[in-house]
């Protein structure tokens, strides 16, 4: 079977929906079947390859559509044009378009073109939650992208269902398949440290992430627990006014900015981490909780929707209410009460649990399941 996994935008982010893309298609190539990533790019870029050999073409991101303005359609024809010449050469017997956005125009294009390939769309969060309200013109797209595909699967059931309201014609194609971690978040346990008592934020630094929020609800916590500190991995475009709030509320001298983490170095920052948060406004099914319970440490998130259906309140971890400061700052000071007896057992639970619903191995079978069942 050859798989042509569709990205939204260039591969390179901190974002999920990239880091997902490329590991998909490392497991699609070890497990026998031939993957290649398509990207959607600013300008021309050749066809490359990632370092486990996974081949990536690109197609220029097109215009939309409109009448007086002739070279809209110029640019949407050369964009259907990249593509089918991808597919021409690749051969793909499935095409998985992850976070339709702007590829929804050159594959609604190539669709009406005689093929065998069949066609598999997957949504992450935004696509469903914000594009279709922000660009009213992509959501004509996007509807005309589900109308043609042959299953459409979201990464958590609270998004098929919102998806399936906002596009009927999802609802007989629709299907869930959770995000997986691979076998490297799960090691041993270790009773260790860093040299110091830490919280852990980990993910990118803008406003959907909610960083500020536990900055605020820091504050607080601070006061409680001097010897605390609070330590955010990740890099973003809010990075700097973060770091101005820290400094407002008077917290910077315990707060530390650590900049984007290798997997190695965030396995370890999340064994070692008195809890890791997650005060997301808007959430999938984020990886970073998925790779912090796989390493055994006590999650904190809100409860968007997403989040809890990843940790279970009370047992593998704590939620809170949305927007919540003061919420935040009761839990956060809870875990940092717990007993060493009941922290123990809330990370084994926690390590359990994602081990159980959200392995790497069992996201790639139900894909491939799904796969063999449109062929």
């Amino acid at each position: 079977m050859k798989i042509l996994l569709f990205n939204f935008t260039e591969l390179g982010g901190l974002g999920g929906v990239d880091v997902m893309v490329v590991t998909l298609a490392r497991q699609f190539n070890q497990a026998g079947h031939a993957a290649g990533i398509l990207e959607i790019a600013k300008g021309h870029k050749p066809q490359r390859q990632l370092p486990d050999g996974t081949r990536v073409w690109a197609v220029t991101v097109p215009s939309r559509l409109t009448v007086r303005r002739p070279r809209s359609w110029a640019s949407f024809v050369r964009a259907t044009v990249q593509f089918m010449r991808v597919v021409h050469k690749f051969e793909p017997d499935i095409i998985n378009v992850h976070f339709p956005h702007s590829q929804c125009l050159p594959v609604v294009g190539a669709d009406s073109l005689p093929h065998k390939w069949r066609l598999v769309v997957t949504l992450h969060n935004s696509d469903i939650r914000v594009t279709p309200f922000k660009d009213p013109g992509m959501r004509k797209w996007q509807a005309r992208l589900f109308q043609r595909a042959d299953a459409v699967t979201t990464v958590n059931r609270a998004l098929l269902d919102d998806a399936i309201a906002l596009f009927p014609i999802i609802e007989g194609k629709g299907k869930v398949i959770l995000n997986g971690v691979g076998p490297q978040w799960f090691q041993p346990l270790e009773n260790g440290d860093n040299g110091r008592d830490y919280v852990l934020f980990s993910g990118r630094l803008n406003h959907v992430k909610g960083a500020d929020l536990l900055l605020k609800a820091w504050s607080n916590v601070h006061q409680r627990f001097p010897l605390t500190d609070l330590w955010l991995a990740g890099d973003g475009d809010e990075q700097g006014n973060l770091e101005k709030l820290a400094q407002d509320l008077s917290v910077s001298g315990s707060v530390r900015f650590m900049g984007r983490k290798d997997q190695q170095e965030l396995r370890q920052l999340y064994q070692h981490a008195r809890a890791v948060v997650l005060p997301s406004r808007r959430e999938g099914l984020p990886l970073a909780l998925l790779e912090a319970g796989a390493a055994g440490a006590i999650c904190v998130g809100s409860r968007t929707p997403g989040i809890p259906e990843i940790i279970q309140d009370g047992v593998t971890g704590y939620l809170f209410d949305c927007e919540s400061v003061e919420g935040l700052s009761a839990i956060i000071g809870r875990v940092l009460d717990l007993s060493p007896n009941a922290r123990w057992q809330m990370r084994h639970a926690a390590q359990n649990a994602t081990r159980e619903r959200f392995s790497e191995e069992g996201m790639i079978a139900n894909y491939l399941d799904l796969f063999r069942s449109l062929l």
